[in-house]
């Protein structure tokens, strides 16, 4: 059996009757995911989108310029929360808080002086240093990186898998060895480009990199040096439908996971391979000092010069035991969340 964990897991989260306000970017369904769990638990949930846009120029504003967005997206914040039924918030969550201003917050911090304010970062510090100036409005502030943790005296909770990827009804075909779904950013393309060029052609290989629009790839072309030799022909330009990744993931006998170079978390696509015993092949060493680590089941590569072995390919995957299953569900997530002790230590070897 693969992994292992430390300490006990933090009791059931109990929110009959609670009131909550969760705010989330859209992300392949994982914030309806994690809003369902929400009503589950019996809370009664008003949601506002971070980046609460369609259009790939303001998601880049909002990536490069936060402060170009901000006024946006308080008009749309107090107009959407002009609708909801009012009353008292028990619970504010909020992941990542990219576009969520900070005196609004603070406004909704006072208004609900009863409430308790959780942050959760499930993306890199270093990418979204803007959170950092809001830290001191919240009560409990997480990362999903262990290394950001650690600097800014935050809690570390690892990331979880999402119910879509529980088992199908029924058993699904291996048609790829290994394949990779998932957003071209930074060196994503070349480190697939050097793998592919690596894999016997027997490996049977699926790989979708999706950039936003043409010319987010004319942009990368010029301002990144990784995609200097990267032909449009390799991006596809619409995001590959849910029930289609799904598909694409349970038919794959291994899932290659790349993740950004400036974090040292874990992916959400991580926790969704291991769940499935389906075989991860990762570029993040950091892996090896989780708890969790099976050599069996996990091959760190490396991002310059990455090389899989084949026989790795074709072996069964052991499974995860039963209490490291519930603790990286989604439900154990939201427990570690919203409980009073920290549980950081016990992710970590």
């Amino acid at each position: 059996m693969a992994g292992g964990l430390k300490g006990h897991a933090p009791p059931r989260a109990d929110l009959a009757g609670k009131r909550v306000l969760f705010s989330a970017p859209r992300f392949f369904g994982y914030e309806q995911e994690i809003a369902a769990e929400l009503h589950r638990r019996g809370a009664q949930v008003d949601f506002l989108a971070d980046r609460p846009f369609d259009s790939p120029l303001l998601h880049a504003a909002a990536r490069f310029s936060r402060r170009a967005v901000l006024l946006h997206t308080d008009r749309h914040y107090r107009r959407t929360m002009a609708g909801f039924d009012g009353g008292a918030y028990d619970h504010v969550l909020i992941v990542n808080g990219q576009t969520m201003p900070r005196a609004l917050l603070a406004e909704i911090r006072r208004d609900n002086p009863h409430a308790r304010f959780t942050l959760y970062m499930w993306d890199s510090l270093a990418n979204r240093r803007d959170a950092l100036g809001l830290l001191d409005l919240f009560d409990r502030a997480f990362s999903f990186d262990p290394d950001a943790a650690r600097q800014h005296a935050m809690r570390f909770r690892p990331l979880f898998f999402a119910p879509a990827y529980e088992a199908p009804a029924e058993p699904q075909e291996i048609v790829h060895d290994l394949s990779f779904i998932g957003t071209a950013h930074t060196d994503r393309h070349a480190v697939v480009s050097r793998l592919d060029a690596t894999l016997d052609p027997q490996v049977r290989r699926f790989w979708y990199l999706y950039l936003q629009a043409r010319w987010v790839w004319l942009a990368y072309r010029l301002t990144n040096p990784a995609f200097r030799q990267a032909p449009m022909a390799d991006f596809r330009f619409t995001p590959l439908p849910r029930a289609e990744g799904v598909r694409a993931f349970w038919q794959s006998r291994a899932i290659l996971d790349i993740e950004h170079p400036r974090q040292t978390g874990l992916t959400i696509r991580t926790f969704d391979t291991l769940r499935a015993r389906r075989k991860l092949v990762t570029t993040n060493a950091g892996i090896r000092d989780y708890a969790l680590f099976d050599p069996a089941l996990i091959q760190v590569i490396d991002r310059q010069a990455p090389r899989v072995d084949r026989s790795f390919l074709l072996e069964d995957a052991p499974g995860l035991e039963e209490a490291v299953r519930r603790r990286y569900s989604l439900a154990g997530w939201l427990d570690e969340v919203l409980a009073e002790a920290d549980h950081s230590a016990d992710h970590l070897a």
